[in-house]
């Protein structure tokens, strides 16, 4: 075998193995990012889509949107067209010998021959007029259609798995969506007073404590599949906007009610956890995406100081007992500055409305 044959069975045999790598830390590692190749073609995918079609407007949104439910298919072919050509540079020295019919010379050229055989053998189709001579060769093009057949299942499974857990994903913030009324103009201040001033409150913590786990378990499956990204739902079934509320009812109970008169959510194990598993999500996301800390300036806490406001003057108009007003607002501002420019920074990210007002028009121009 000369120099050059050896070469090309040594790159065909390195990008094999680079495959490999890619696909078992895409689909068979639970936890942390996608493979080598995947990761960097999902970012530059993202990258290249987020300039194209913009993230400003509701339209631009939704086509943003689009980007998800295309890097699957470009994922299988991205991998496909990867083990056709490791596997046609491992056939291309024995190109050459290779017969049409019986035992007749091919007239193409050994590129093409080495290409053919692969194609046919990595897509599970079988063997065409071309027949490659050897033993080298023919356990070469097993391999190949083994690969394929492998390939095609992993593809499959990781399909129906990544839908799976999208269903999960929506499914959460619709029940989230639904809960707080989003649609009927509610509030995350309107379920805190309407839990407080009903003497509801263990019921808000069991529902708390039911959409934690489920919560729980998004995380856990956002971080097997990298795919789940880069799917930005309508809003009702957005995630980062009803986790966004969902961290603002945890954030009202904890700093603006009595700890005296309502320990448990003010202090209480549930709320606590909720809102680290929350604040962990925006966080943990914002460096999937490689995002520095964002900071919004005098338009960030001007927000913050509104939405104090708002809620305050809501609770105290209700009769609820409140913690001193400057204790209350020294306590949120401080709290949601741990989460709220995390949340603001993929908000814009992904098209959707990072203030207050901005989201109530939006909210309904989606209905």
């Amino acid at each position: 075998m000369h120099t050059t044959d050896l070469l090309f069975s040594a790159l065909g045999i390195l990008l094999l193995a680079v495959l490999v790598w890619d696909v078992h830390e895409t689909v068979f590692v639970p936890h942390g990012p996608a493979g080598p190749l995947a990761r960097r073609f999902y970012r530059f995918c993202w990258t290249l889509w987020h300039r194209l079609v913009g993230h400003r407007t509701p339209q631009a949104r939704r086509r943003l949107g689009r980007l998800g439910p295309m890097l699957i298919p470009m994922t299988i072919i991205l991998w496909g067209g990867l083990l056709l050509v490791g596997y046609m540079l491992l056939l291309l020295p024995y190109a050459g010998a290779f017969a049409v019919g019986v035992g007749g010379k091919v007239a193409f050229p050994p590129w093409f021959n080495a290409f053919y055989i692969s194609a046919y053998s990595v897509s599970t189709l079988g063997i065409g007029d071309v027949v490659p001579n050897g033993e080298v060769a023919r356990a070469i093009m097993v391999a190949a259609a083994a690969s394929g057949f492998v390939l095609i299942t992993i593809a499959i499974t990781y399909l129906l798995s990544v839908y799976s857990a999208l269903e999960r994903m929506t499914a959460l913030a619709f029940e989230i969506h639904r809960f707080i009324g989003r649609s009927d103009g509610q509030t995350p201040v309107d379920v805190v007073t309407l839990a407080v001033s009903t003497d509801s409150t263990s019921e808000l913590s069991s529902w708390l404590s039911s959409t934690t786990t489920a919560l729980s378990q998004v995380v856990q499956a956002d971080d097997e599949f990298p795919l789940l990204h880069f799917f930005h739902m309508p809003y009702e079934r957005a995630l980062p906007l009803a986790l966004a509320d969902l961290l603002e009812i945890v954030t009202l109970c904890r700093t603006l009610l009595s700890p005296e008169v309502y320990p448990s959510l003010t202090g209480g194990l549930v709320t606590a956890g909720t809102e680290r598993v929350v604040r962990s999500y925006f966080l943990g996301l914002g460096q999937k995406f490689h995002h520095s800390p964002a900071d919004y300036g005098e338009r960030g806490i001007a927000e913050r100081s509104a939405a104090f406001a708002k809620a305050w003057d809501r609770l105290e108009a209700a009769g609820l007992p409140l913690r001193p007003r400057d204790e209350a607002y020294a306590l949120y501002t401080g709290q949601r500055s741990k989460w709220d420019q995390a949340s603001m920074q993929l908000r814009e990210q992904f098209g959707y409305p990072v203030f207050e007002n901005e989201r109530y028009v939006m909210v309904n121009e989606s209905t």
